[in-house]
């Protein structure tokens, strides 16, 4: 079983918290990133944030 977890990290060396109505909240803190239990979740939230935000993001694995 795939136990991965995922972050999306920016060119701006910050991570994506939350993208809520429209609102991006980014922070330089791993701990307060949101985290994806799936790749293709993570890879999808990224399209939307590039589609939406004109924001690009690596995806990045977590580690506990």
């Amino acid at each position: 079983m795939d136990s991965n977890k995922f972050v999306l990290f920016t060119a701006d060396n910050k991570y994506v918290v939350e993208y809520l109505l429209k609102q991006l909240i980014l922070s330089d803190s791993i701990t307060e990133a949101l985290i994806f239990e799936s790749h293709e979740i993570a890879i999808g939230f990224r399209k939307m944030l590039a589609k939406d935000c004109q924001l690009h993001c690596s995806i990045n694995t977590y580690i506990d």
